[in-house]
């Protein structure tokens, strides 16, 4: 399969489902091949408009950590377990509706599960860094991110090295001490990942 035809089929699931409302897709962004990958959750209203993996808040600080540990986001490869955005719509007393995102559910991941393996395939990636609960579930038999995090693992189904960290997110919501020093050490620990699973870009 080429990454074409790969893009064709996840527009497809997504122009035929209609089970929960959902706004817009992207695909993944980054070169391919790739020896480092990051995988998120799903895109949100930012990403969806840019067409773009992590380019709102949680992006910009992915970016700050990544250049932290002498990364470039141009040279690593980041996409999401869903590809469409899920959002729940909500009226208020004035009968006025809001969108906002809601966390995919486990049916909806089910639906990409195969096109993922296939973009993971294409990418090729030595090291897959995991952003969160729902990417770490879908690669790795974890249940939470807060038991595993800053730990290199090895997936023998797709044959590669994964590395679960907190999402960038994390440090908007979690204001309790000491947090901020956990996922700076996490972000320590991927760089020497990286050099034990020559994913150096």
């Amino acid at each position: 399969m080429t990454y074409e035809d790969l893009v064709e089929k996840i527009e497809t699931i997504v122009e035929n489902y209609k089970a929960e409302p959902i706004d817009g897709w992207i695909t993944g962004h980054g070169p391919i091949p790739c020896k480092l990958m990051f995988l998120g959750e799903a895109p949100g209203k930012t990403e969806v408009k840019e067409q773009k993996a992590f380019v709102g808040v949680a992006g910009k600080t992915l970016e700050k950590y990544l250049n932290s540990i002498g990364l470039n986001r141009e040279n690593i490869r980041i996409s999401n377990a869903c590809y469409f955005r899920p959002i729940k719509i909500n009226k208020g007393k004035n009968g006025k509706e809001t969108i906002s995102n809601r966390t995919p559910k486990a049916s909806e991941i089910e639906l990409f599960r195969d096109l993922l393996d296939r973009e993971i395939s294409l990418v090729n990636p030595s090291l897959i860094v995991t952003l969160g609960n729902i990417p770490l579930q879908r690669l790795t038999t974890f249940k939470r991110i807060g038991s595993c995090h800053g730990i290199l693992y090895f997936n023998e189904d797709l044959g590669r090295y994964i590395f679960p960290m907190y999402h960038p997110s994390a440090l908007i919501y979690n204001r309790r001490e000491g947090f901020l020093k956990i996922y700076e050490e996490d972000w320590q620990k991927l760089k020497e990942a990286l050099t034990k699973t020559k994913a150096w870009p």
